[in-house]
């Protein structure tokens, strides 16, 4: 029978070595490796198949979250295993923020990052982890509980490169059982058994239930998902081929065509949105179902509707359009211009100006205004908006709000225009409308010539 048990676990992580092609060509992989039971087995498997053919390092990865004591023991039981096994390790420390996410979530992303950054630093290809099949279907009733969709529902992969999961496919009995029969020791961690967090008490309390009503659960659960998968893949080859044509990206935002997008299948917006803000972002950590479906609803509101959304996002209806961009802080603007001096850099803007005696007219074009000097109160500035601004028309005082409507100017953008600006008030909106205000007429006896290029 023990034979059977340590046979049956490695042919089973063998098998799914195998299916997922996870170290052909490799030479040397990183176990991340806590002492605990799953690295510990994951360790002797890997050094029983690929001994002499694959070099292992052993990463421990210290968060510095529980007694000294505890983490000094493991330190040390990564260094026994590294000897045991001949293989190199390391001890990585790592200061733990939450910048907004839970403390598990938070410690995982310290972890990975960790990890990552030490590959880059050494010959190795891969990153292996201990995870099983009883953490597969734990982190599948995670995300349903979250609400994360369809791409969440197929729970932990087994290969996203460079990370691999060789004992997704065993149960965690197996795992110890495993274990005993080898007569191998392992590290346990307290905190598995506290029920302030979720995932003990899916483990603890909600599994054992869903095992009595079901003896099958976890294959069960691996089946379905296997089947979310295929389903999954296919909707994503279908939105990665629509992405290109319906989102384009400018300074901090992605802009999503509505009226296109909206002529697809809800399912395949939904990844075109993910895709959206994965490329902002970088991932979709603290994003749900319900984000993305407040962002398409966004079809049926006004324009410039707009929320808020996590990781400092946000999405805005501008007019056929539904923009997801990063919130910045905005900023007070206004730098004093001398007409001296010829030109003055702002951003990627240049101002440009001169004074004439003659001035043709008809010189007046989209980057280029003529004010008449001797009406102009002096010095000049430029400045970005502000609320309550007001342009002198031919037909009194206008909202800058109202300009921007006529004129299309969607909210992102009002902030980023520039006022040019008398000691009276605006004179022009640069690039978009003039006040009034300065026009030269046959009495004008020398002129201003404003200019503004946007620089590359």
């Amino acid at each position: 029978m023990s034979v059977s048990v340590l046979e049956k676990l490695t042919r089973r992580v063998e098998a799914t070595i195998r299916e997922h092609q996870m170290f052909e060509g490799v030479s040397t992989v990183i176990i991340a490796f806590s002492a605990g039971p799953d690295s510990v087995c994951l360790l002797d498997v890997l050094h029983h198949l690929y001994q002499g053919k694959i070099d292992f390092e052993l990463v421990y990865v210290n968060h510095g979250m529980r007694p000294q004591s505890i983490l000094r023991r493991e330190e040390s039981m990564v260094k026994e295993y590294a000897l045991k096994y001949g293989a190199r390790h390391k001890i990585l420390a790592v200061k733990v923020k939450k910048k907004g996410v839970g403390i598990e979530a938070a410690a995982r992303a310290a972890r990975y990052s960790a990890l990552l950054s030490h590959l880059e630093e050494t010959d190795a290809a891969r990153i292996a982890f201990g995870h099983n099949l009883d953490d597969f279907v734990e982190t599948f009733l995670m995300n349903f509980l979250r609400g994360s969709g369809m791409t969440g529902l197929k729970s932990i992969p087994a290969k996203r490169l460079p990370f691999v999961r060789p004992l997704l496919n065993c149960k965690k009995v197996d795992v110890i059982n495993y274990l005993k029969l080898r007569r191998l020791k392992y590290a346990t961690d307290r905190t598995n058994r506290s029920l302030d967090y979720r995932r003990n008490i899916l483990r603890m309390k909600v599994l054992p239930v869903l095992a009595k009503l079901n003896p099958g659960i976890h294959e069960t659960i691996r089946r379905e998902c296997q089947i979310l998968k295929y389903d999954d893949d296919y909707l994503w080859g279908e939105a990665n081929k629509l992405y290109g044509r319906v989102v384009r990206f400018e300074k901090d935002c992605a802009v999503l065509d509505m009226n296109r997008l909206m002529r697809y299948n809800i399912a395949v917006i939904i990844r075109v949105v993910m895709k959206a803000i994965s490329e902002l972002r970088g991932d979709l950590e603290g994003y749900e179902s319900k984000h993305y479906y407040a962002i398409i609803s966004l079809t049926n509101k006004e324009h410039s509707k707009r929320i808020s959304l996590p990781k400092g996002l946000y999405a805005q209806r501008e007019y056929e359009d539904i923009v997801i961009g990063r919130t910045r802080p905005s900023r007070v603007l206004k730098i004093p211009v001398d007409i001296n001096n010829r030109s003055v850099l702002i951003g990627d803007i240049r101002v440009k100006m001169r004074i004439e005696k003659d001035c043709n007219v008809g010189m007046s074009k989209r980057n280029r205004e003529i004010f008449d000097l001797d009406e102009l109160n002096l010095p000049l500035y430029v400045r970005n908006k502000r609320p309550g601004d007001l342009i002198e028309t031919n037909v009194g005082r206008k909202k800058l709000k109202k300009v921007y409507s006529e004129q299309r100017i969607v909210s992102r953008k009002r902030g980023k225009t520039l006022l040019l600006c008398d000691q009276i008030g605006i004179l022009w909106i640069i690039g978009i409308r003039r006040a009034s205000r300065g026009m030269v007429s046959d009495k004008t006896k020398q002129t201003l010539v404003v200019e503004y290029e946007r620089l590359d």
